[in-house]
């Protein structure tokens, strides 16, 4: 219909014709743009509501898992102290080898392989270019530096990481049955097998009072402090970018 009144606008060349309807095609134009581009904007932001709200799972999910790591690497580092104690000390010491070989449990946690944080959501955000959607920079900023931050965290842990573990679990032997260990089975069977346990309990002070382990032990109980301290930060990292997702 505008095409029609335009060719008959130009053959009678009314102009003041002509020039009205091209304003109103450039009007349509410009309105079903700006329509198109607020709901755009609309559907962006209920993708960035979206993903922060899954972010904040990812989080809780941090949250959880590295205060749970906080109180292994507390019972670790008193599990190492005791067991250097023991270690150190003269002939057979009057303890328990059920207590002993759950000590050497606790000692070797955390000790072979650090996990990282949840990062699923955001790499998807990102990867998907929305991330420039979030119209607060500094939230942005966090974002990017609490995820790139927190892998960087995780090498460096792992670079640390002693071969404490390991020469505890070959020394202890599958008498101290380390693997798969349960508090309440393992007493029983301790309570059938004392002699052998205490047998398995001599070969370990034996073996692990030679200059080797207790410089791993002592290896350990550094790489301890330095995780204790990175878990800590970490802690105080999720807390502060959990403050900037919900806009406290």
């Amino acid at each position: 219909m505008i095409l029609g009144r335009l060719a008959t606008g130009l053959k009678q060349r009314d102009w003041g014709t002509i020039v009205l309807e091209v304003l109103i095609v450039v009007v349509g134009i410009f309105i079903g743009l700006q329509v198109d581009d607020w709901n755009q904007a609309r559907i962006g932001r209920a993708d960035i509501a979206e993903y922060l709200e899954r972010i904040q799972v990812d989080l809780k999910r941090d949250e959880a898992f590295f205060t749970f790591l906080a109180n292994e690497a507390k019972n670790k580092r008193s599990a190492l102290t005791t067991i250097k104690e023991i270690v150190r000390g003269d002939g057979s010491p009057d303890e328990d080898p059920d207590n002993f070989f759950e000590l050497l449990l606790n000692s070797s946690s955390i000790g072979f392989e650090f996990p990282e944080v949840q990062t699923v959501t955001f790499l998807d955000l990102r990867s998907s270019g929305k991330l420039a959607l979030i119209e607060d920079a500094e939230l942005r900023t966090q974002l990017s530096f609490y995820y790139q931050e927190s892998l960087h965290r995780s090498d460096r842990i792992e670079s640390r990481i002693t071969g404490y573990a390991a020469a505890l679990y070959e020394m202890a032997g599958p008498e101290a049955r380390l693997v798969g260990w349960d508090k309440e089975l393992h007493h029983e069977i301790s309570s059938d097998e004392d002699v052998d346990l205490r047998a398995a309990f001599e070969n370990f002070l034996v073996a692990a009072r030679k200059e080797r382990f207790l410089s791993l032990l002592t290896a350990e109980q550094n790489y301890t402090e330095f995780l204790t301290a990175q878990v800590s930060i970490q802690l105080e990292e999720i807390k502060a970018l959990q403050q900037a997702v919900s806009g406290d």
